[in-house]
């Protein structure tokens, strides 16, 4: 009988670990890289021998060891929720999320799923007929997710109906990297090279948000208006500041529009503490709202690994491709779907092992993402058809690629500090600004750059070729004449679909298109002096990362004619300058100091000293 138990014994000793092998495998298969490890014939073996022995061990000792055992505790995983509208109504086919399972609410606004142990908040999709909730009456950035707490297994959102049900036009504004930082970047505002001493959150509060709150207030009453940031909220330069991201935060929902935020490199760095303190502020990383017929989707695709930083294209996570899935999978095929993210896709020159280069001659050393062909897959097959809207460069490029017989562009967006706050201007030669989008149903019906205090009409500047700006020029950069007066325009938000035309004598020449690696001779002049908080090579062409591919040069018949430039974007609208307009230097102008603060700095000085009179 005692050999009859031992070898029953050893039959259900084995049978457990069959059991716990597939127990290993099924936990194991939902992580991300994992390396599933089976039992060999020898740990097999040991383990038989341990019980054997443990059969022949005294039972007191036996019971002695079982006692010690403390029972282990399972954590309730099961989530549950209703979504119900502000008279009780519930919300139907709404999708809920914890960042790695998606599921829709049923008729009755029910929702049910198992949480991911990972899981740091609950929270739904935003849908296109209710209100974007906010953190504040005074701070409009979206709040549409609740923390997850280890002893609370049901989550439940009040949606408020917009009062006149979806809307079919709206504006969007974008807004590249903030960025702002703890240090104080030298700033000047009047041409005698005198710094002043203005923190990165007080310029875009003072600069970027008020031109924001005027553009807003341009737009006929009643415009629906929402806001994106594209990532890099925040940059750690200077030391940390616990702080840090809550004003910017705060500073990027004081207008009226509602806005969201994508999460960028250096808003994380590679460290839990910064990836956390932005997900304190903005919630979750990866998510989803819609706005008309468009479904945004916001993602993480600062891909870090040790030894690098950062990999750039953007990259992600499988188990982010899988939440990704889902979110689609539930989305109506009819709607345009906008992936927005931080680090470009289509570029860049620090790649992942199985990024593939871009293959544009122009463009070397440049690779596309590894998950780009598999984004497409997705996105291809929503009638609406899809955008890509990214940020991270500070510089501004609508990036066209031909890629596995597809045409795709990717809207690369400007940075709202230009060169880290040390400006008026990107790297690129863009000034700082945003970007006004609209969208008309599925289609996007216009967009427009602004420039931070320029009229909107103002899309481009113009140089001559051979102007020599602290030793850097167009014509020595792009190998142009230099004693034909060549002109160069930067047309800020040009691609291929836009018409840049010269006119001279009243005919009309095409003017020629500059896309290549390179840099801009305005803006590298300009940092030449000024570049002092971030290393020149970030601006020079020792940046191996920018592109260039929105300037055009055209050589005049006259080389002392007037020359007026035409540019035609691909909503109609028609934007000109001319040579009287060109730029000959690089301080005394907008890259130096905008000229309203400077005119705003004379009045306040002025009254300070008839103030001072009327008192003596």
């Amino acid at each position: 009988m005692q050999k009859k138990n031992l070898y029953n014994g050893l039959i259900a000793l084995v049978a457990c670990l069959v059991m716990g092998v597939g127990i290993t495998m099924a936990v194991r298969h939902q992580k991300d890289d994992a390396s599933i490890q089976h039992p060999d014939a020898q740990t097999v073996a040991k383990a038989v021998a341990q019980y054997a022995a443990n059969q022949k061990a005294p039972q007191n000792a036996q019971a002695k060891k079982q006692k010690a055992i403390a029972p282990t505790k399972e954590i309730d995983l099961n989530i549950s929720g209703t979504l119900k509208d502000t008279e009780g109504n519930p919300m139907a086919d709404v999708i809920v999320s914890d960042g790695y399972t998606c599921v829709k609410t049923d008729s009755l606004g029910q929702y049910h799923f198992k949480r991911n142990r990972l899981a740091r908040f609950i929270y739904y999709s935003v849908p296109a007929d209710c209100q974007v909730p906010t953190h504040s009456e005074s701070d409009h950035t979206a709040h549409f997710y609740l923390p997850v707490s280890a002893n609370q297994k049901v989550y439940d959102f009040t949606l408020t109906r917009l009062p006149n049900g979806k809307e079919k036009k709206y504006k969007m504004i974008v807004i590249g990297d903030p960025q702002v930082t703890n240090a104080f970047s030298p700033y000047y505002t009047s041409p005698d090279d005198n710094p002043v001493k203005k923190s990165d959150v007080e310029r875009f509060t003072t600069q970027t948000m008020k031109d924001i709150k005027q553009t807003i207030r341009n737009l006929p009453n009643g415009t629906p208006v929402y806001g994106l940031s594209m990532g890099d909220d925040v940059q750690y330069y200077g030391g940390y500041n616990e702080q840090l991201e809550r004003q910017i935060r705060e500073a990027l929902g004081s207008s009226e529009m509602r806005l969201f935020s994508v999460i960028g490199n250096h808003d994380q760095d590679g460290k839990a503490l910064y990836k956390r303190k932005w997900e304190e502020s903005f919630g979750p990383t990866d998510y989803s709202f819609d706005r008309g017929d468009e479904h945004y989707v916001c993602i993480n695709n600062c891909f870090f690994t040790k030894g690098k930083a950062y990999y750039s294209p953007g990259e992600l996570h499988e188990t982010q491709v899988r939440w990704l899935k889902q979110d689609l999978e539930l989305t109506p095929k009819n709607k345009k779907v906008i992936l927005c993210y931080h680090i470009p896709f289509t570029f860049g020159n620090a790649p992942f092992k199985n990024a593939k280069p871009v293959g544009i001659e122009s463009e070397k050393g440049h690779y596309t993402s590894s998950r780009l062909s598999s984004l497409l897959a997705l996105l291809e097959q929503f009638d609406g058809g899809y955008e890509l809207f990214c940020g991270h460069t500070h510089f501004a490029i609508n990036h066209e690629i031909s890629y596995e017989g597809k045409q795709v562009m990717e809207h690369c967006h400007a940075a709202a500090c230009g060169n880290i706050w040390q400006s008026n201007i990107n790297i690129c030669g863009t000034p700082n600004g945003y970007y006004v989008y609209t969208f008309d149903g599925t289609r996007l019906s216009d967009c427009y750059y602004k420039g931070t205090f320029w009229d909107a009409s103002k899309q481009m500047t113009i140089f001559r070729a051979q102007t020599d700006f602290n030793g850097e020029s167009y014509a020595e950069d792009w190998a142009l004449p230099k004693e034909k007066n060549v002109l160069i325009t930067n047309v800020f938000n040009a691609d291929s679909r836009w018409k840049i035309y010269a006119i001279e004598d009243g005919k009309e020449y095409p003017m020629h298109r500059i896309s290549s690696k390179g840099q801009d001779a305005f803006a590298t002049g300009y940092h030449h002096k000024y570049s002092q908080s971030v290393s020149f090579r970030f601006v020079s062409k020792q940046n191996g990362y920018l592109i260039m591919n929105h300037l055009y040069y055209y050589e005049p018949k006259n080389p002392e004619a007037h020359i007026t430039i035409k540019a035609i974007d691909p909503y109609g609208h028609t934007y000109t300058s001319s040579s009287s307009e060109t730029i000959s230097e690089p301080f005394a102008n907008f890259a130096h100091y905008y000229r309203s603060e400077l005119n705003t700095s004379k009045r306040e000085e002025n009254t300070n000293k008839q103030d001072e009179q009327r008192i003596l």
